[in-house]
């Protein structure tokens, strides 16, 4: 895998940025914005003859082996950026330093919740997964179902938060004998991403982001009752350097 970045920055100015934050991923210099252009990219909202006329809107590229465009990851505010991390976890599994990941139990069920990265900037959106491993036997709710079932999700509760989003894989449908229903259910492993935007400014430091997991795990023999177990999702914000 090879990864480069395109601005419109000089060359000089490229070469200073790269080594004052130990930069040794290529920085590519698109000075008149033409590849820019090409992309659909240029952000007309800042007029000629201001200092950052000619800069992206960021967006990220993900190109397979033969230069088709696999992935864009792109956000419309110049103050936001998908992080690296976000895009490691979404792509490859992967996460980016020391992150830990904190364990909820109850009952049968089991999950693992962890950010791609240990350390963020304010603005930038990072990743976030959930491993979930039910006993034998044992099977939660997925979507679309009827009123009186509850789905699995995770949601998080903070103003630090833009947006967020949670995924899983399509739920499997399975004939639930005592209901005489075909519902879609999770049974065993698998596993969930989902991505936070932070907000700009935001001060540095080790925060929280308070969160929820919504569930109801049921067996052929009973269904328990919907259940809601809070976390925090621990994160570092770093700061800014002028």
């Amino acid at each position: 895998m090879r990864i480069a970045a395109v601005s419109y920055d000089s060359e000089e100015i490229l070469r200073s940025f790269a080594k004052e934050h130990g930069i040794e991923l290529p920085l590519l210099s698109d000075r008149d914005s033409r590849v820019i252009r090409r992309f659909g990219i240029f952000n007309i909202n800042i007029a000629p003859g201001l200092q950052t006329h000619g800069v992206p809107h960021p967006v990220n590229y993900l190109v397979a082996a033969d230069g088709m465009l696999a992935r864009k990851y792109f956000v419309p505010n110049y103050q936001h950026r998908v992080t690296a991390s976000a895009v490691a976890l979404r792509e490859f599994g992967a996460t980016v330093g020391d992150t830990a990941a904190l364990t909820l139990r109850s009952g049968a069920l089991t999950v693992q919740i962890g950010c791609s990265a240990a350390k963020a900037f304010a603005g930038q959106q990072i990743g976030f997964f959930a491993k979930f491993r039910l006993d034998r036997g044992w099977h939660v709710y997925g979507a679309p179902l009827p009123t009186m079932y509850t789905t699995i999700s995770i949601a998080f509760d903070d103003a630090g938060i833009v947006s967020q989003a949670f995924e899983l894989s399509q739920a499997p449908i399975m004939k639930i004998g005592p209901l005489d229903e075909s519902l879609p259910v999770y049974c065993d492993s698998f596993q969930g991403l989902g991505s936070l935007l932070l907000k700009y400014p935001f001060p540095a430091g080790r925060t929280v982001f308070p969160g929820r997991l919504r569930f109801q795990q049921c067996s052929d023999a009973v269904c328990e009752v919907p259940e809601t177990i809070s976390f925090e999702l621990p994160l570092i914000i770093e700061p800014f350097r002028a």
